[in-house]
């Protein structure tokens, strides 16, 4: 079926180059009396899911306008292969099983073209193995959970976001500089978390720091103050976990009501934002930790644009300032674009089985960063092995307010760690 599809494909694209040279050398001739003009070139389909309604949907709307700044700012340079571009984002609602629906009727339909992932590891996870079993190229720009590509074997579907095993882990190791010996994490019970939560266990075993409390909860039902009195009562110096935005900002929140001062706390998704302290408070907001793989001030680019003309058009399009999630599905479609256009040269259209050959060997860079991903035959092939995650802190900035500042890579730190209690001794 997948064949059958790129064929059909091939042949409307050469077509529809084929009609454009007709219709320009009639005019040069100046014959077009009673001449029919030929169709337009197509229209090349970009297709997923967004999370605009549900538990993630501060996130997905964040990765869906990167998406729709991009398909805008890649049609005024001229499309692909002279044809404008579409995006179809469709509603999951959060809902991994709702978002596998949707995606098995995109798959089926021949007039997509490309396929975007949905935001969140648990909802890709249940999208991949549907474009997997219809053999159709997926790019999951917001999917960090290891568990959906290690020892899969994917040939369809890639990963743009690094292992989630790496996201929290830095906070650990910066906690341990500064002296802390005892860690409580709390974790929700869904894919990205769990893995994120592998990763700090692993970092404390290294440097040796003790977890008095490693909890779960589930999906929508943390109790975040009874969590936060618990690791205050037990001492804990660093607490840290989460799940997405909204926990974050409940768990900031909380710390601050419980007067509970850890050398640091850092959560998954949420301090990353640029609107983090506007949710919480200067006060709640300040030294607290978060992670991402992209900040403004980094010097990217991608084939639409710098990262710098990116985030001007993202503040003029939308009045805010864009993030990770937007700068993941802004780079999504620039290598879906030099997918497609890899495919158009190679194929004389777009072809799933040229773009998925394109996006598994490929290195190149987006505004996200660097994109490389293990080969096709390995057991981890699709995971992303070249984009670096760093660790970003809200610090005074002299002036009344809170500015982000990078800690961690040591590499890539602007700025040493501010605490909000005392350093212990180790």
């Amino acid at each position: 079926m997948a064949t059958q599809r790129s064929a059909r494909r091939r042949k409307r694209a050469v077509s529809a180059r084929t009609g454009v040279a007709v219709l320009v050398g009639i005019a040069a001739a100046g014959c077009d009396d009673g001449v029919s003009p030929p169709p337009e070139p197509e229209t090349v389909t970009i297709a997923g899911t967004r999370s605009a309604t549900g538990s993630l949907s501060v996130e997905g709307m964040n990765m869906a306008r990167g998406i729709e700044l991009a398909v805008k700012m890649l049609n005024d340079a001229g499309g692909i292969d002279g044809r404008d571009v579409r995006i179809i984002l469709l509603d999951d609602e959060s809902e991994p099983a709702r978002a596998a629906d949707l995606y098995r009727e995109l798959v089926a339909a021949d007039s997509i073209d490309l396929l975007v992932g949905p935001y969140a590891s648990s909802i890709t996870s249940a999208v991949v193995p549907v474009a997997e079993a219809a053999g159709r190229p997926l790019v999951a720009p917001q999917a960090a959970s290891h568990h959906i590509w290690s020892g899969q074997g994917r040939s369809w579907s890639v990963q743009m976001l690094n292992d989630a095993r790496h996201n929290l882990a830095g906070a650990v190791v910066i906690g341990a500089r500064l002296g802390a010996e005892t860690a409580a994490m709390v974790y929700e019970d869904s894919s990205f978390p769990a893995s994120a939560a592998e990763g700090v266990r692993a970092a404390a075993a290294e440097e040796g720091l003790t977890l008095v409390m490693d909890e779960s909860y589930p999906v929508g039902g943390a109790d975040h103050r009874e969590l936060v009195s618990r690791a205050r009562d037990l001492g804990a110096d660093l607490f840290l976990g989460g799940g997405y935005t909204r926990d974050a900002v409940a768990f900031a929140t909380a710390v601050a009501q419980a007067e509970y001062t850890p050398v640091l706390s850092s959560w998954s998704v949420g301090p990353s934002h640029p609107d983090f302290p506007d949710r919480v408070g200067i006060d709640a907001a300040r030294c607290v930790v978060g992670n991402t793989p992209w900040v403004a001030s980094l010097s990217t680019s991608g084939v639409l644009a710098r990262a710098a003309t990116f985030v001007a058009r993202y503040r003029d399009e939308y009045g805010a300032e864009p993030d990770y999630q937007a700068a993941a599905g802004f780079g999504a479609v620039e290598l879906l674009t030099e997918a497609a256009r890899a495919s158009v040269v190679s194929h004389g259209g777009i072809a799933d089985a040229a773009v998925r050959d394109y996006l598994f060997s490929t290195s190149t860079t987006t505004v996200l960063g660097p994109y490389g991903v293990v080969p096709l035959g390995d057991p981890d092939a699709g995971s992303q092995r070249l984009l670096v995650r760093l660790q970003l802190q809200w610090q005074d900035d002299g002036q009344g307010g809170l500015v982000q500042r990078v800690i961690y890579p040591d590499g890539a730190a602007d700025a040493e760690p501010c605490t909000t209690g005392p350093t212990p001794t180790r």
